[in-house]
């Protein structure tokens, strides 16, 4: 398995640093784990044509999540050459719904070629599992966030990835992250002022207590948040800790250790 961090950054614009969005890939196949603005480029500098996916996962469908689906179907549509193949998107309840609205704007033009959108809607009552071909297996469990959110735990030849989504603290994702091999965490507020819906720095250093991943990545802190400190309280719970930057690529199986940066 190799993961690539293509957005480690919020809705606030960043020179540094795009909105939500990962690579994964493994077995000869290539998702998107979301997509906010901006993860179609950064998706091709990291060696990969979006429009060859073979699908996309979605955590939630805020904008700073899933800005690029539209760009990315309409990508598929025009070509040249157009797609062939059906486009799988995984994604919780409620988001064909939010989906069927943008068909509703945009008509044909986000038909990806001569295939079509098929939808999967996981689970936001219990624990759900999603093959995704080659080998690649998703795990999901309901976030603490907005409708359709969820927490993402992908799987492969005995490793794992687990990425938070947007969360406030969540019992759920203690028990999807237990003894992942990375995990990708939002810290999206500070202990001083926490963000309903969000992690703190103490939630995330809870979290880790908890879960003892064999490292941990921070990423969507807002600008109020420092990055020192944040450091600071979550070593704290005894795991390696860094901040996730984005086109950082995690290759666990390859170098067998969490801070291989290929």
């Amino acid at each position: 398995m190799r993961f690539t961090v293509l957005g480690s950054g919020t809705s606030v614009p960043d020179a540094a640093r795009g909105p939500a969005g990962f690579l994964v890939e493994h077995g000869g196949v290539r998702w998107l784990a979301d997509a906010g603005s901006g993860t179609l480029g950064r998706c091709a500098r990291a060696g990969v044509d979006p429009r060859d996916l073979d699908g996309v996962v979605f955590s939630h469908h805020h904008p700073d999540h899933c800005a690029d689906l539209v760009p990315l179907l309409f990508s598929m549509r025009v070509g040249p050459p157009p797609r062939t193949l059906d486009l799988p998107i995984v994604a919780g309840e409620g988001f064909g719904t939010f989906f069927s609205g943008l068909q509703g704007v945009y008509g044909k033009w986000i038909q990806p070629g001569r295939g079509k959108a098929v939808l999967t809607e996981l689970s936001r009552s219990e624990p759900a599992q999603h093959d995704l071909g080659g080998g690649l297996v998703l795990r999901t469990r309901p976030a603490n966030h907005a409708a359709a959110a969820l927490h993402l735990r992908f799987e492969a030849g005995g490793v794992s990835v687990t990425f938070s989504g947007d969360t406030g603290p969540s019992e759920a994702l203690v028990e999807l992250a237990q003894g992942t091999d990375l995990l990708v965490c939002e810290c999206a507020g500070t202990d001083e002022h926490p963000v309903r819906g969000h992690l703190s720095p103490k939630d995330v250093a809870a979290l880790v207590r908890g879960a003892n991943p064999g490292a941990v990545w921070l990423t969507h802190l807002y600008p109020n948040v420092d990055p020192g400190e944040a450091l600071r309280v979550v070593a704290s719970a005894g795991r390696p800790v860094r901040h996730a930057r984005d086109l950082d690529r995690f290759d666990p199986i390859r170098a067998r250790s969490p801070w291989s940066l290929a």
